[in-house]
């Protein structure tokens, strides 16, 4: 089953609230992500990163420490 995400404030994976200053109508440099290094996307498996997810949708900060922990641990997802 696959799950379109069609709220830009919601991350597509957990379907929690975001903070995207840009799906608030606020200037992307006041946005979290800023100041954040996300792993390349090449390191991410299929399972971590789906396809399904919208390029310009963005995930929460907890996501993004998840995949990031995920990817220095070598963990590989099988959900």
């Amino acid at each position: 089953m696959v799950f379109m995400h069609a709220n830009a404030s919601h991350c597509p994976l957990c379907h929690q609230p975001n903070h995207c200053a840009l799906a608030a109508q606020r200037e992307s440099d006041t946005c979290w992500c800023h100041h954040q290094e996300f792993p390349p996307k090449a390191q991410l498996s299929k399972a971590q990163l789906p396809k399904a997810i919208a390029p310009d949708v963005c995930i929460c900060q907890a996501c993004a420490e998840a995949l990031r922990l995920e990817v220095k641990l070598g963990v590989k997802r099988v959900d």
